[in-house]
């Protein structure tokens, strides 16, 4: 049983995301040893995939992680103000009115083009500063990047620089959730070209680094010197979202019951009465909705558990509840039921959600995060995978 800990917003409703860092703990190694050498940068970006950023960058980081990925300069100073002291890599491109609060919080960007760097190399020209930058290349993405034909330019520009540094060379892989598709190669062949560029020291000295998730898990070759992991160190496997594996949920979605209905047969529930019953039912009301992550295309498809039984939702998801068929069970108001995670033999998994509601995992995790109070736990050691390998999409 997890040994629980203080929760981190007041709980005052009925819901909650428990966020067990013990898992967090053994993914992290697990996915460190399959890596190695290459060393982690652990994605944390959009509050840890909706798992609070704080709590897994001070759950990591005496782990030995190589440091962290944000998305924003604002979630590397909310690291920093939390006591972080490992390096931060910020990966979406930096306004200039920003730069300021890079040098101030120790933030080092990530460069995707030259006009980015030169507005960079102005200000820290200017201000006396001396930045190291990673450089991030095109290969095959077409979204961030730097062309590959300019890749010799940038190279040079930064190394002709008073106050630029190089850090790092990394691109992104567009196709690895699909390990086998010939993109992957392709980027990887392109990316390996921009590489051969770097000069004496700077081959031992700069960071490589195209490998997310999926790359890290699935293509050895991709894996260089560090691999950004994300949805891996919460417990999924990017190439197979619905399948039970090594890697623990780290995320566990709970409700209790705030209301029992019984329901006559013909008896119509939810908004447009999209759920209709075929017999003398029992309907069970909790207080989550679509306004907490649980997407409203899951009305009439998911399930929960109640008691290690699933129990199928019925009708449409509202804002700020949901209705379950308990018909058949012994449920009473306060009991919890299951959202996301395990519960006795069984499992509602992120990735069958995200298949019934047409979505991708990423984004379920990171909306469950935004209004839900968090609760840290710390399971004590990975429990048995049930053997259903996917819950049926209704």
């Amino acid at each position: 049983m997890p040994e629980r800990g203080a929760p981190l917003a007041p709980a005052l409703r009925r819901a909650r995301v428990e966020v067990d860092l013990g898992a967090l703990e053994r993914n992290f190694e697990r996915v460190a040893r399959q890596a190695a050498p290459a060393r982690l940068l652990a994605v944390v970006k959009a509050d840890a995939y909706g798992h609070g950023a704080v709590e897994v960058a001070r759950c990591l980081e005496p782990l030995g992680v190589a440091g962290f990925a944000v998305a924003l300069v604002e979630e590397g100073m909310e690291l920093r103000r939390a006591g972080i002291g490992a390096p931060i890599l910020v990966l979406s491109p930096v306004p200039r009115e920003a730069f300021a609060h890079l040098r101030r919080y120790g933030l080092v960007p990530a460069v995707s083009g030259l006009d980015q760097l030169e507005a960079l190399e102005r200000f820290a020209l200017e201000s006396r500063w001396r930045v190291g930058v990673h450089l991030k290349f095109d290969t095959g993405m077409t979204r961030l990047g730097i062309p590959g034909d300019a890749a010799a330019e940038a190279l040079a520009r930064v190394r002709a620089s008073r106050a630029l540094e190089l850090a790092g060379v990394m691109s992104h892989l567009a196709e690895a959730e699909t390990p086998e598709s010939p993109a992957n190669r392709e980027q990887g062949e392109r990316f390996l070209r921009v590489a051969g560029l770097l000069e004496g020291e700077e081959r031992g000295r700069v960071a490589l680094h195209v490998a997310n998730s999926a790359g890290a898990l699935h293509q050895p070759a991709r894996r260089h010197d560090l691999v950004r992991c994300g949805l891996a160190l919460y417990g999924l496997d990017p190439a197979r979202p619905r399948a039970a594996g090594e890697l623990e949920p780290v995320a566990r979605v709970v409700a209790g019951i705030v209301q029992l209905h019984e329901a006559a047969a013909g008896t119509r529930v939810g908004y447009g009465g999209r759920w209709v019953a075929e017999r003398p039912s029992r309907i069970a009301i909790v207080p989550v909705g679509y306004a907490d992550g649980y997407s409203w295309r899951l009305g009439n498809r998911a399930e929960a558990l109640l008691g290690g039984r699933r129990v199928p939702v019925a009708g449409a998801v509202s804002m700020d509840l949901l209705a379950l068929d308990v018909t058949g069970t012994t449920a009473a108001v306060g009991d919890e039921v299951t959202l996301v995670g395990r519960d006795g033999g069984e499992e509602i998994r992120v990735g069958d959600l995200a298949a019934a509601a047409e979505t991708v995992p990423y984004e379920l995790l990171c909306l469950l995060g935004l209004r839900l109070p968090r609760v840290l736990v710390r399971s004590l050691a990975a429990p048995p995978r049930p053997a259903r390998e996917a819950a049926t999409a209704r």
